[in-house]
């Protein structure tokens, strides 16, 4: 399980968008799966926003994290986000704080919590960071899931669950960003030394369909890739920028690998 914290001003754009229909009309039946706040959408943001309030000398009161498990674990019911939801902000130190658990995907949940206790008190948020890779770990064990801190590639963005299944829909046998990631690094590994003419010579042969992406001062930045049979719903072909591949492909990493070398 990958646990995801960000910081934010108010809850009412971050409720909104979890109930909401996503970026990519991507969320599939939002409900509230747990929390200490009645109300429908608007009068969960409403109270807690006018809770949070209270503290107005806060900059970012609003505590954010996106509890995900791994495309191997089994898909858990409502009622077992709702338990692991309590479970995650209890040992983070929120339990008496104004909370929301909101589910809009199988394999995720977003918590939306207000650093100000019901009392008025403060939760300090410092080092949650690492506070939050023990409770993730017991959270693992306790359900029997995947340890995510043993599978994962920090190196290699991992593909979500409902990317796997696009991809298998579409008949890929392996996950579009996967096989894209080994033909690249493939493409680089063969032509180091050798340049962009090259590189994107052995993309080409690979099957790779590649971009330059130009800054607005003229200046290359990188490369967005694809291929040939990865498209949405309505067609269109889905680039992806190199970073979102692998960070080993960002432009300053690639560039060098690439940079010809010069004998005398």
């Amino acid at each position: 399980m990958i646990a995801k914290i960000t910081k934010g001003r108010r809850a009412a754009g971050a409720i909104r968008y979890d109930f909401g229909p996503g970026r990519h009309e991507e969320h599939e039946n939002p409900r509230l799966v747990a929390g200490n706040v009645p109300g429908t959408t608007d009068q969960l943001a409403h109270l807690i926003d006018t809770h949070t309030a209270r503290r107005a000398d806060l900059t970012r009161p609003i505590w954010r994290c996106a509890l995900r498990t791994a495309p191997e674990d089994r898909i858990l019911s409502d009622t077992d986000w709702g338990k692991i939801a309590e479970r995650y902000v209890t040992r983070m130190g929120y339990g008496n704080c104004p909370w929301v658990a909101i589910r809009h995907g199988e394999e995720h949940i977003h918590l939306t919590v207000s650093r100000v206790e019901w009392t008025g008190w403060l939760v300090r948020d410092a080092f949650d960071y690492h506070r939050s890779w023990p409770v993730v770990r017991d959270i693992e064990r306790a359900y029997r899931l995947v340890n995510a801190e043993e599978r994962s590639d920090r190196i290699a963005p991992q593909v979500t669950r409902p990317e796997r299944m696009a991809g298998e829909r579409r008949g890929a046998v392996v996950p579009e960003r996967e096989e894209l990631r080994s033909r690249i690094r493939a493409a680089r590994d063969v032509t180091r030394g050798q340049g962009q003419v090259a590189f994107q010579h052995a993309l080409d042969t690979m099957g790779v369909l590649w971009r330059a992406n130009v800054a607005s001062t003229g200046q290359m930045n990188g490369y967005s890739f694809t291929l040939a049979e990865w498209r949405d719903l309505e067609g269109m072909q889905i680039w992806v920028p190199a970073s979102k591949v692998a960070k080993d492909l960002r432009w300053g990493e690639l560039r060098s690998a690439l940079a010809a070398r010069h004998t005398e």
